[in-house]
């Protein structure tokens, strides 16, 4: 995988990232087949009393996958660029690492 400026342990981290999430999108990147973990946009959300931080899967886009981290009152995008062939199976991970969580 190529090291670009702001990626570590295949996480982007040149912008904020939810509290207590980071450890789990370094896991994330670390299923093979993923090319990186770029943390997005974040929201503020004063409803959410969350107690322990939690990733849900949103949606599938046309690099890989979409996840929604959520956490003491805040919101995170979190895209997840794959390869193409190994989509299915990544998508299995995924779904295997969020149940244990």
């Amino acid at each position: 995988m190529t090291q670009f400026k702001y990626i570590k342990r295949g996480v982007k981290r040149q912008h904020e990232i939810v509290q207590d999430i980071l450890p789990f999108l370094e896991k994330i990147a670390s299923i093979e087949g993923i090319r990186k973990v770029v943390p997005a946009k974040i929201s503020y959300s004063p409803k959410r009393g969350i107690s322990q931080p939690e990733i849900k899967f949103q949606r599938e886009t046309l690099s890989g996958f979409k996840l929604m981290a959520h956490s003491k009152g805040t919101i995170q995008e979190i895209f997840v660029v794959v390869e193409g062939s190994k989509r299915g199976q990544i998508k299995k991970e995924l779904d295997t690492i969020m149940l244990k969580k």
